[in-house]
């Protein structure tokens, strides 16, 4: 489940899921539909990475982070993510202007407002991009 909720001049979002895959995958979602929209975005290519913090918010927002971080470097889209070990593997293909239509930059995902909480119906997440 993501619902987008109101906030001025960035992009406020609550992300739910049953476990902590199903987390990742939806912060892929959210990423790849701020970026290009209803685009299809091939798993072409794979990224991985370390899912470096101290405890499991932490991992999850420098994983956000960091498929930010690979469309501004790199123009990579993400497509899907599979948690290994701690490890992030994401999937994708790179931006082509052919395919993909580009809705807005994400600047950065700010620590403003950010949560991560387990519940009874699984784990959720508050983000705030800086648009």
């Amino acid at each position: 489940m993501r619902r987008l909720l109101a906030h001025t001049a960035d992009l406020r979002a609550e992300l739910a899921a049953p476990d902590l895959a199903g987390l990742h995958a939806e912060a892929v979602a959210l990423v790849r539909e701020t970026l290009v929209g209803s685009s299809p975005v091939a798993a072409r290519e794979e990224r991985r990475f370390a899912r470096a913090g101290e405890d499991e918010a932490e991992r999850f927002f420098r994983f956000v982070r960091e498929l930010v971080y690979l469309f501004d470097a790199e123009g990579f889209v993400p497509a899907a993510a599979r948690l290994e070990g701690d490890d992030a593997v994401v999937a994708g293909e790179r931006f082509d202007p052919l395919r993909h239509v580009f809705e807005r930059q994400i600047k950065a995902l700010t620590r403003h407002r950010f949560r991560l909480e387990r519940g009874p119906d699984g784990v959720r997440a508050e983000l705030v991009f800086d648009l």
